[in-house]
């Protein structure tokens, strides 16, 4: 049943993840936000004289646009001859001039003419993206957008990214469209992004699209952070979660830095130099941190030496983009794209063979990664002008929240898996410490049973059934499996059962004084806390010892507390013994009072207190605090009591 209930997880989380996008792609396009590129400019004229802005409101300003080099050609210059056309969306860096290609570096001008309908009532917009590295836009001889400063050399450029609207406040029905832009800070030249033009409420409903996609993305990365490091604030000794909540900062940083450039909106005057830095230093981040975090999962599946290799490779690279300029990180992008394809399906298969064994969560992570990869080489193939579809150009973003989503149930599977290991061992340990008895204690209790019916029936009888009492509390696993707690008197009556055995091996030599407020009896308490301590005592307390044995057994309020004790005449113990006993190192005396130790510390938040003398003797204290113990019902005592001997 479990086999099918984890194949029924990911069939839902597959359906919604395909409802999301068909959903989301049927409100993009019933809100008229899908860009139509139908038409192309040819030799720097857009005929749109017959399109139909009332049912296809947006049009991208693709095609051949004439280009002069090296110019800044006036608006209303028609006598300078182009140098050629050039596509946009498209680089500049290989346009020939003179018979040599340009390189990014320079500067010129872009021209477009586009006819429009003449019986069109509406009013029109231009949705501009940013362009490498500067531009001015000048319509029908009027500049209406720009974007830092033009220049004609390095010192004279101001480079600035950041997307804009502006409407058109014209009735006339051609658009001379011009366009100074300058590079000499990237290594790509030119207008890369396609421009739009659309009626005014289409070009605006678009852009807030976008934003809306935008903070929805931006908003499940940063509640991811947070849900992350909650997890590594509880589980501090597991680095998975907080690999993870630097992998969903460094998304969102990047949601911030893309698209609509968000970040415009909340630091209008974030410079060009720290923009373009964070948007690269996003990029090599992503194979470390998940690299890192995979490796945490899956350390089987995962050679230590090639995650060295990746954490290396993609951090040399995040440490040139910090100290240099971006003229010479800029081109080792292309290595490090070739790199970052490598490395996610290296982790892909790291994920695959995870899977294979049955890992929690592997297969919906295995899921994710893939899409996320999917998504990440289809706005590669944009940027890279592979293809020019608009609407594809930031299915990243997509892919990014179906991962996280991948991401967060595949750490839900694996913590819960944790839990149920911890629980296991929790439970193994106990049976261990409490069938530890076996061995000693009931071969000589049966000794003893035996050589009494020869010599006392009565007092045989009388043990067996002080040993059937204890037999059945000392050996109740479902208390403990359960996590339940037991009244103090269910407890005292198995320290009672076992206290009556040992005192007739003792042969009248132990002596029990219970000193046990009678309120203190109905309190619910962890079950096994009291006997284990007792038997310490006898097993080690009085070794050797022919002398009286007296053991001194309390209960009591202290201020907000119920306090329990048990003390003992022994032999005692130094300082050392103590610390070891308490910490789980003493070999000679297992791993008993540690146990208690751990248990109370995450029941109660407290701890075992042990003082001890040499030949004088040892008390142990236990402070457990009123608020998190009850009273329970007058049933559960009436049952208590008749189990207690």
């Amino acid at each position: 049943m479990k086999h099918y209930k984890g194949y029924i997880i990911y069939l839902l989380i597959i359906s919604l993840v395909s409802l999301i996008i068909v959903i989301e792609y049927n409100s993009f396009k019933n809100n008229r936000g899908i860009v139509r590129t139908e038409l192309t400019a040819q030799q720097g004229i857009l005929d749109l004289t017959d399109w139909d802005f009332a049912n296809y409101p947006l049009h991208s300003l693709d095609g051949e646009w004439l280009f002069f080099y090296q110019q800044f050609v006036k608006p209303d210059n028609k006598e300078s001859s182009a140098h050629g056309v050039i596509t946009v969306p498209g680089l500049w860096n290989s346009f020939e001039y003179n018979g040599a290609k340009i390189g990014s570096s320079g500067y010129g001008t872009y021209k477009l003419k586009v006819l429009l309908p003449s019986d069109s009532k509406e009013k029109l917009a231009l949705k501009v993206p940013d362009m490498s590295c500067s531009y001015r836009l000048f319509i029908n001889g009027e500049e209406i957008s720009s974007n830092g400063i033009v220049g004609t050399s390095p010192t004279e450029e101001l480079p600035q990214w950041k997307p804009l609207i502006r409407s058109l406040n014209t009735n006339s029905s051609q658009l001379d469209i011009v366009i100074h832009v300058s590079n000499f800070h990237h290594v790509k030249g030119g207008i890369w992004e396609s421009i739009v033009l659309g009626t005014e409420a289409a070009v605006y409903k678009n852009r807030e699209l976008n934003l809306l996609l935008s903070f929805i993305l931006i908003g499940v990365l940063f509640i991811s952070v947070l849900y992350y490091l909650v997890i590594f604030s509880v589980m501090q000794n597991d680095m998975t979660s907080l690999y993870l909540a630097m992998f969903s900062l460094m998304a969102g940083l990047r949601e911030l830095l893309v698209r609509e450039v968000v970040i415009f909106l909340l630091f209008p005057n974030t410079s060009f130099n720290l923009i373009s830095k964070l948007e690269y230093i996003t990029v090599p981040s992503g194979p470390v941190l998940l690299a890192l975090s995979l490796y945490s999962l899956y350390q089987a599946e995962f050679p230590k030496k090639v995650l060295y290799t990746i954490v290396t490779v993609f951090s040399v690279y995040i440490i040139i983009i910090i100290f240099t300029p971006l003229k010479i990180f800029g081109p080792l992008m292309h290595l490090y794209l070739i790199l970052f394809v490598i490395a996610f399906i290296y982790l892909i298969t790291v994920i695959a063979a995870a899977a294979k064994k049955k890992k929690p969560g592997a297969g919906t992570l295995l899921f994710g990664t893939c899409f996320l990869l999917l998504t990440a080489l289809i706005d590669m193939g944009y940027v890279y002008k592979v293809h020019n579809n608009y609407d594809l150009a930031y299915t990243f973003s997509i892919g990014l929240i179906i991962f996280i989503l991948c991401q967060m149930h595949s750490l839900s599977l694996y913590i819960a898996d944790v839990f149920q290991q911890a629980q296991r061992l929790a439970k193994a340990e106990m049976a261990f410490l409490q069938a530890q008895i076996v061995p000693h204690f009931l071969y000589n209790t049966l000794n003893t049973i035996i050589h009494l019916t020869r010599e006392s029936p009565e007092k045989a009888r009388s043990l067996l059934t002080e040993l059937s009492n204890y037999l059945h509390g000392k050996f109740n696993f479902d208390l403990y499996h359960k996590n339940t707690s037991v009244s103090l008197e269910y407890e005292l009556g198995i320290v009672k059962s076992y206290l009556a055995i040992e005192s007739v091996r003792f042969n009248d030599r132990l002596k029990v004084n219970y000193q046990v407020e009678e309120q203190a009896l109905n309190y619910k308490i962890l079950p096994f806390l009291l006997q284990p301590l007792v038997e310490n005592a006898v097993k080690h307390g009085f070794r050797n010892n022919p002398e009286a044995c007296i053991i001194v057994i309390s209960a009591f309020f202290q201020e907000n507390n119920l306090m329990l004790s048990v003390s003992d005449n022994g032999l005692g113990m130094p300082k050392a013994k103590i610390l070891a006993l308490t910490k789980g190192d003493s070999k000679e005396l297992g791993t008993g009072l540690n146990n208690i130790n751990q248990r109370l510390n995450v029941a109660y938040g407290t701890g075992l207190s042990i003082t001890s003398a040499i030949n004088t003797g040892t008390t142990i204290n236990i402070k457990i605090p009123l608020s998190n113990i009850s009273i329970p019902l007058r049933s559960e005592q009436s049952y208590v009591k008749s189990n207690a001997g």
